[in-house]
């Protein structure tokens, strides 16, 4: 195998920055080197500074999402099998998967600067159907700086760009350190927003959950309903605001209480009084943690986030990415009239319910 890369790495230095984002793009050679090869086109003069950024950004992006894609389309079950291949072990997808699971959407930035988990980071986003717009832009914010620095230090050693690795631990141990930081503010956000909105009433347990429990008692006795759970999986545990299992498939649902105006954004939802929030990044690891029992157990079912406004005096304006957004009214609508790819038995419906009691517990405040 070693021999191979040597052979494909000197075959695209011979194709100036084009092999430098192919070599990326194809993701067998570290990308370090690729890009230290860059950086000697640039002190060569072959590529000025800003086209060896150019291409290695571009190549870069384009790897990452092509194994979005192999994890949103293909799963975890190829990634396991062929991911050796693109340098991606189960060891690395283990420790991805569980970061994504913890701290959401966010972490695909910071995480792109951390040893082992940067590359493995685009499976769990593509298994949980992260929307490729935003995982294209955080994915390039992080490469972008990667590349300067690779680039930089490939001019900076010149003809020994394929031992690039000797002068770059001094400089990539700050990048670590930063992004770990970056990670821990990240995450205390997170949950200082999560205490915010819960002592405003928008939690679980409020008026808004306990509405929509009362309007989901009037499905058909076919859907079996579960409301307020913990719901645990092998990599973590996520509650859950209200679930439905029946023939057409998993409903998970996240419940706000908001009122007034809710414009839809790309950076979340943005409510009348000009604060903003990402209520669909709750709804991606819920969908995770689903999946992942799913796939444990060996069986398949559509799983559906729904976003449910449970206020009466809310307008909404657009809607959330990749999920049903939703006033009250039109929520047990919205679970009728899905139309399933996977339809299920009475039988199946029995075992998913069975599986979701298993392995969750009743929220404290349910």
């Amino acid at each position: 195998m070693g021999e191979l890369i040597h052979e494909i790495l000197m075959f695209l230095t011979k194709l100036g920055g084009w092999g430098v984002m192919l070599g990326l793009m194809i993701e067998v050679i570290p990308s370090e080197i690729v890009l230290a090869y860059a950086g000697f086109l640039v002190q060569r003069g072959d590529l000025n500074f800003f086209e060896a950024v150019l291409f290695g950004t571009v190549g870069g992006v384009v790897a990452q999402i092509f194994v979005y894609w192999v994890g949103r389309y293909g799963g975890r079950p190829v990634l396991e099998r062929y991911g050796k291949y693109i340098l991606i072990r189960k060891h690395h997808i283990d420790v991805a998967e569980n970061w994504f699971n913890k701290y959401g959407t966010g972490v695909i930035f910071t995480a792109r600067f951390i040893p082992v988990v940067r590359h493995a980071i685009s499976v769990p986003a593509g298994l949980a159907r992260m929307p490729l717009s935003r995982f294209t832009l955080l994915t390039t914010l992080a490469v972008i700086p990667w590349s300067i620095l690779f680039v930089w230090l490939g001019k900076s050693v010149g003809e020994n760009w394929e031992h690039v690795d000797e002068k770059a631990a001094p400089y990539v141990m700050p990048f670590i350190w930063v992004s770990v930081g970056l990670t821990v503010l990240y995450v205390a956000y997170k949950v200082f927003m999560a205490k915010r909105s819960k002592k405003s009433g928008q939690g679980h347990g409020y008026v808004g959950e306990k509405h929509t429990a009362e309007k989901l008692q009037t499905l058909g006795s076919e859907y079996k309903v579960l409301n307020g759970r913990h719901v645990k999986a092998r990599t973590g545990a996520q509650e859950i605001d209200h679930l439905i299992v029946g023939p057409n498939g998993i409903f998970h649902i996240e419940t706000k209480n908001w009122e007034g105006r809710i414009r839809f954004t790309d950076k979340g939802a943005e409510r009348g009084d000009g604060h903003q929030e990402d209520p669909t990044a709750l709804l991606y690891r819920h969908e995770y943690v689903l999946k992942e029992l799913l796939r444990g157990n060996k069986l398949n079912a559509d799983v559906v986030g729904i976003l449910c406004f449970s206020n009466p005096h809310c307008e909404l304006n657009g809607s959330a990415p990749a999920f049903v957004t939703v006033k009250l009214d039109g929520l047990v609508q919205a679970i009728q009239s899905h139309k399933s790819k996977h339809a299920l038995s009475s039988e199946e419906v029995r075992t998913i319910v069975k599986l979701l009691q298993d392995h969750s517990t009743p929220s404290q405040s349910a």
